[in-house]
């Protein structure tokens, strides 16, 4: 079964298609949507990619069955690495992305929405990364993506907090363009999309990779301050074979309040 459609052209639709779970990510989507960016960067006449959801959603997250099942072994930190590519691959593209939401776009769905390079959302869509909810840690990567689109208190609001927005605060945020009524989404997102591809090619790729070095240097060293990444991914990965990790999602399932001990 295809979990990821596309349809190359000028403008590129790439499609999150497993509607019946609200696009939640598992491994096998995030390898087709890692193979439809490669696609799109041989493609010399793709001017912009549309990334939407089918159906009512934009993205609900990372698989949870997928997840529960990751807990028993290093699946789940794999999958991390997986979702990471998947955001480089979005930010190395030649072209610009323009996330299009509707619905729910929560954790991993909302990490896609900051690697894009623009976001357009419904006035009712919902963001928020519950993270903390369930026990697992977003990498690093994107934590640093979401302070720079955000601002510190903001992420915090997201990461700590577990807030969760809708597209009209979205749009005041930052953390999208613009916010639209529901029903003018679809014509919005395609005339903003028409504006890129009959922009000048040149001039749209140098500008995206302008923006881009500027938000590279903007980033933490990998090593500063006695801070290191690899101790950051070392805190992830214990919280990954975690008992609260496990109470998580088995409090996801049973739609209960999680009870989180530290350890």
């Amino acid at each position: 079964m295809t979990l990821v459609r596309t349809q190359p052209g000028r403008i590129w639709r790439i499609t999150l298609a497993r509607p019946d779970q609200r696009n939640a990510v598992n491994a096998e989507m995030l390898g087709e949507l890692l193979r439809a960016l490669g696609d799109v960067a041989a493609d010399r006449d793709a001017r912009v990619v549309i990334l939407s959801g089918e159906g009512r959603h934009f993205c609900a997250g990372a698989d949870i069955e997928e997840l529960a099942h990751a807990t028993d072994g290093p699946d789940g930190i794999d999958y991390g690495r997986a979702l990471e590519e998947v955001m480089r691959s979005i930010a190395d593209l030649p072209v610009p992305v323009l996330a299009v939401v509707q619905g729910g776009a929560l954790g991993a769905g909302c990490q896609l929405v900051v690697a894009c390079d623009l976001a357009i959302a419904a006035t009712d869509a919902t963001f928020g990364i519950p993270s903390a909810r369930l026990g697992v840690v977003v990498g690093f990567e994107n934590i640093q993506r979401l302070v720079l689109t955000v601002g510190p208190k903001r992420a915090g609001a997201l990461l700590l907090g577990t807030r969760t927005i809708s597209g009209e605060e979205a749009a005041d945020w930052g953390l999208v363009g613009e916010a639209v009524p529901p029903e003018d989404l679809p014509d919005r997102a395609l005339a903003y999309a028409e504006e890129i591809a009959d922009a000048a090619p040149l001039s749209v790729q140098a500008s995206k990779r302008g923006i881009r070095q500027v938000l590279s240097h903007l980033s933490v060293d990998r090593e500063v301050e006695g801070f290191r990444v690899a101790d950051f991914d070392m805190m992830a990965a214990h919280a990954f074979g975690s008992e609260d990790l496990k109470e998580g999602i088995a409090a996801f399932r049973e739609r209960r309040d999680p009870e989180f001990r530290g350890r």
